[in-house]
């Protein structure tokens, strides 16, 4: 059964990011939300630090949507 895949997952099995990257991501994502600032996503904030490109943020997510189930 297909399941919903988060896009780190997908970048890393693309090799657009490593592991430790995507937690490296993740624990800034936390410390934006302790902050009370506005979240960032992940391929946002991956793009912005210059890890990864449009283009390339883009296959993931295309890549992603053929994960979602339908609700």
């Amino acid at each position: 059964m297909m399941r919903n895949k988060l896009l780190g997952e997908i970048m890393i099995e693309m090799g657009l990011a490593s592991h430790e990257l995507i937690i490296d991501c993740l624990n800034i994502q936390t410390e934006i939300h302790r902050r009370g600032l506005d979240p960032i996503p992940i391929g946002k904030l991956l793009m912005k630090t210059g890890h990864v490109t449009m283009e390339q943020l883009e296959a993931a997510l295309e890549k992603q949507s053929k994960y979602r189930l339908p609700s």
